[in-house]
């Protein structure tokens, strides 16, 4: 028997309670594609589960990391090497800064896991495993399989589910623009039927695939069938995706949508200008009509989460006077308000290093928290930015509206939504920015 721990870190400061809202699927999937004669143990420090790698007893450890927690991974990679445990991470970070990783660890997945996972176990029980493995995003998922949902920490308020992986397109601020060669491919509906199953117990789930409506008509035809198979299943829940605004042209799938429990769409508009639009490469926004999106999706029956950034370099000191009006227009059902934020290896990243403009301290990159030079504000002008706009929206007129326009379309996602993205994404419950100013040379 071999003892694998697998752990996903957190720094204090980031954990809001004991419960998240959506459980996490890397170790999941790792554990339906690892040999059964591992003993595997899960850790997860974003729910309040302590690791200590001083005094944990196992044969290796997998660490699953992203940029805001990776110098704790690398505090417990370095404590586990020095008491000899062999140590194993992957993730978007390490995918893009490899050589860093390895100071710490004594190998680095890079990319999508199963496909690596697999190999890297095999060298591992040979006793000689190499220093990287990559998994390529460009292959088909018809050996995926389900996730072992024992592996998921059930103090989150979601379930979360794949559909399908991957995007085509190159938003500068994404960190999936650092993996070459990506594809979007869909999970065989076998697997996810199976998957559904599994959950059908709980109330409300998420999607959390990149885009759930795909990006080809081949794709829209996929999520029709896969859709329908669903309604045919009649499942308790209802549940949330993630997809393009081009959704908002595609009446044929929102009604598939909604009849089979989709009952709200979260979709980045980013930004009100065309011009805004390009300087962040999302030129597949260009030219739809947020308030015509929006409308569609509502004559569904259906929520939306608007997303949008502030602090692009188009956005002047008044943007959040063009913001409010948008936002007031568009009627969105809530929205999402994040800092203009650079992951390592991202086109918008290597632009503002290059610059001068933003520093290697990981514990500062946080969507809540601007970390960066701004164009055209001061650290205290974003922040006071942010809270205007949220105040307009976040008020008590229009979260009466708000509440009426669900009520009777699914009542526990009111619940989910103030709890969730009320409170998490309020800026009265973020803490000021302890960056220092980074002056422009």
């Amino acid at each position: 028997m071999i003892k694998l721990i697998m752990c996903y870190p957190a720094r204090e400061e980031q954990i809001l309670g004991k419960k998240g809202l959506f459980g996490p699927l890397a170790f999941a999937y790792l554990a339906r594609h690892t040999p059964e004669y591992y003993k595997i143990d899960l850790y997860d420090e974003w729910v309040g589960e302590k690791f200590n790698p001083n005094t944990i007893n196992a044969d290796l450890v997998a660490i699953s990391a992203v940029t805001t927690v990776i110098n704790r991974a690398y505090e417990f990679g370095d404590i586990l090497k020095k008491r000899g445990i062999k140590c194993v991470i992957g993730g978007p970070h390490v995918s893009v800064l490899t050589d860093e990783a390895l100071k710490h660890f004594d190998s680095v997945i890079i990319g999508e896991g199963e496909t690596p996972w697999r190999e890297f176990l095999n060298d591992f029980e040979k006793g000689d495993f190499k220093k990287t493995y990559f998994g390529p995003m460009d292959i088909s998922l018809s050996t995926l399989k389900t996730p072992r949902r024992e592996f998921i920490n059930p103090n989150y308020h979601l379930s979360a589910i794949n559909t399908s992986r991957g995007c085509p397109h190159n938003c500068s601020f994404c960190y999936l623009s650092i993996f070459k060669n990506r594809k979007y491919r869909t999970i065989p509906h076998e697997y996810i039927l199976e998957d559904l199953d599994s959950i059908n117990t709980r109330n409300i789930l998420s999607i959390t695939d990149e885009n759930f409506m795909g990006f080809s008509t081949r794709d829209i035809e996929d999520r029709k069938i896969l859709l329908e198979k669903i309604i045919r299943k009649k499942y308790k829940f209802v549940w949330g995706c993630q997809t393009s605004v081009r959704i908002g042209n595609e009446p044929e799938l929102l009604s598939l949508m909604y009849k089979a429990g989709c009952r709200v769409i979260f979709a980045g508009f980013e930004t009100t200008s065309q011009e805004s639009l390009k300087e962040v490469n999302k030129n597949q926004n260009l030219n739809f009509d947020y308030k015509k999106i929006v409308k569609n999706i509502h004559k569904h029956k259906m929520a939306v989460i608007a997303s949008y950034v502030i602090g692009l370099d188009s956005h002047h000191k008044n943007y959040q006077e063009t913001l409010i009006k948008e936002i007031k227009e568009t009627k969105p059902d809530f929205i999402k308000l994040t800092f203009m934020t650079a992951w390592p290896g991202t086109p918008l990243f290597n632009k503002l290093e290059k610059e001068g403009r933003i520093e290697r301290n990981w514990d500062n990159i946080n969507f809540e928290i601007p970390f960066i030079q701004f164009k055209n504000f001061t650290i205290d002008e974003i922040i006071a930015t942010r809270n205007k706009v949220f105040d307009s929206f976040y008020n008590t007129k229009n979260i009466t509206i708000i509440v009426l326009r669900n009520l009777f379309k699914a009542p526990i996602l009111l619940i989910v939504f103030f709890l969730n993205l009320i409170v998490r994404w309020h800026p009265r419950w973020v803490a000021k920015s302890p960056v220092r100013e980074i002056v422009l040379p």
